[in-house]
């Protein structure tokens, strides 16, 4: 498998590993340099300019003048131009210089093809497998053929058949290009140097756990924060089964994530319960990505997680002191009943229900009588304490669907739905009797003692029928004040047309 993708690696070309534009750019210059002293060499070694062929003469001008243009075109910053230039006008001029000799065998084949280790320098990879294609075939052609025998004669002394000024430039560019190769060595090394700080910096100065798992689900290595937040020192957290950390409930759906996540290689954001040291709970938000190598190969899971443990415990907190704000804000502070604008809400509420429903419900309005006595006679903290038991029978007194609240002073509204006129005087009459009974009540002068009077209407829900709620509340209001013309301590429906 890793063979195939080489091989298809190498026939598109692969762009891997090719030098950035800055770095050809540094590389360039001493590339430069090198190449005007092996050309100096050359010339010096091969006769010198005035003392070489014709043909001599035109290599070695036109190797200067490429020099020149090179290093005219660096300066001005067209970097690709100027090493394209360098690779293919050497390259060219050592390939007249091998076609020359080709009737024997000739040592510049050998910086020929240094040239091509070169070009992978500045210019890029694909350059040079295809200058390499290309040499190779190149020289194969010149000396199968026997191509020297087609170049004019004076050429064929372009090298003067001083094998040995080849092999010394030979020599000298490959000592270059150790040097050269070191230059790229110890830049990549300071770079994956700086890579590896920011990355060690941002691993233990974030304030994130950040963990990475093998594929055999053991942590491998973990921040020093993340093990701080677990309450582990770092060395018993490594090595650990990551699904030891998990909480019980969770633990399958972590090996699910698992092998998910190595399919696809991302994971959303997803929250998870960890167990600390001690055995308590908290709560991260995790993003998960599973690290592959160029085949594919999984190498290791990694996590980067925020602990939620104290956002969550405020938000709960928050919902609790909301939830505390609503019931209070619908609360009547004597009585804990509601108060006015949330029963009048409930109210309504049941009403559109019974006319959506076509049912029935019914509204009591319950009124406590002889309270001006009661605070005349026995103090005003008598008369709130009457207003409180009377509150307590309506919540024990009432069915567990209805609604009860302070409609104002003494005055209280119980909601029933579903109950017809029957059913709402059996609980109106039972409350009423409940608070006669009560021990409060017993205990106050026969004179001055609380009683309650109840009026009560009901909207039967049948088609037909309009009666608004607040008529029905007015309709509960009439009856109370019959109750209370009747003689008080009693129970009046609302019936139509009395």
């Amino acid at each position: 498998m890793n063979l195939s993708k080489n091989l298809r690696d190498l026939l598109h070309l692969n762009r891997t590993g090719d030098m950035s534009q800055d770095m050809r750019s540094r590389l360039l210059g001493p590339v430069l340099a090198a190449i005007a002293i092996l050309v100096a060499f050359g010339t010096v070694f091969t006769g010198g300019l005035m003392d070489a062929s014709v043909a001599g003469r035109a290599g070695q001008v036109i190797a200067v003048g490429m020099l020149v243009l090179i290093w005219f075109l660096w300066k001005r910053g067209f970097i690709d131009l100027a090493g394209h230039l360098l690779v293919w006008g050497f390259w060219l001029l050592a390939g007249l210089v091998v076609l020359s000799e080709s009737g024997r065998a000739s040592h510049w084949i050998v910086p020929q093809f240094l040239l091509v280790i070169l070009s992978r320098f500045i210019l890029n990879g694909r350059i040079a497998i295809f200058l390499g294609v290309a040499t190779a075939g190149f020289d194969f052609a010149i000396y199968h053929f026997d191509l020297y025998q087609y170049v004019p004669a004076q050429w064929r002394e372009l090298a003067y058949g001083n094998d040995w000024v080849a092999i010394a430039i030979a020599f000298l560019l490959l000592l270059f290009i150790f040097y050269l190769t070191d230059i790229v060595l110890r830049e990549s090394l300071r770079q994956a140097q700086i890579t590896e700080g920011r990355y060690r910096s941002l691993f233990e100065k974030t304030n994130d756990l950040i963990i990475q798992i093998g594929p055999d689900q053991r942590i491998l290595t973990i921040n020093q924060q993340g093990a701080d937040l677990l309450g582990y020192k770092i060395d018993e957290v490594v090595g650990k089964p990551y699904i030891d950390l998990v909480s019980p409930e969770e633990k399958q759906k972590v090996r699910e994530n698992f092998v998910q996540l190595e399919k696809v290689g991302i994971s959303p954001f997803f929250e998870r319960v960890l167990i600390r040291k001690d055995g308590s709970r908290c709560q991260f938000e995790f993003n998960a990505t599973a690290v592959k190598d160029e085949h594919g190969k999984l190498l290791f899971f990694q996590g980067v997680a925020r602990d939620l443990t104290d956002r969550k415990r405020l938000e709960e907190q928050l919902r609790y002191s909301l939830e505390e704000m609503q019931a209070l804000a619908m609360q009547d502070p004597l009585t804990g009943l509601l108060n006015r604008r949330a029963i009048t809400d409930h109210a309504e509420a049941e009403w559109h229900r019974s006319a959506r429903e076509r049912r029935p419900m019914c509204l009591a309005l319950i009124d406590l009588d002889n309270l001006k006595d009661v605070n005349d006679s026995q103090g005003h903290q008598m008369g709130d304490q009457a207003i409180v038991e009377l509150a307590n029978v309506i919540r024990n007194s009432r069915r567990r669907y209805d609604w009860a609240g302070r409609w104002g002073g003494d005055e209280f509204m119980l909601v029933l739905p579903g109950a017809n006129l029957v059913d709402a005087n059996e609980v109106a009459d039972r409350l009423r009797v409940q608070y006669e009974e009560a021990p409060l009540v017993r205990d106050m002068p026969e004179n001055a003692r609380a009683r309650v009077s109840i009026g009560v209407a009901c909207y039967s829900g049948r088609p037909g029928e309009e009666v608004p709620l607040d008529l029905l509340i007015k309709q509960a209001d009439q009856a109370l004040y019959k109750a209370k013309q009747q003689g008080k301590n009693r129970v009046e429906l609302f019936r139509s047309g009395e």
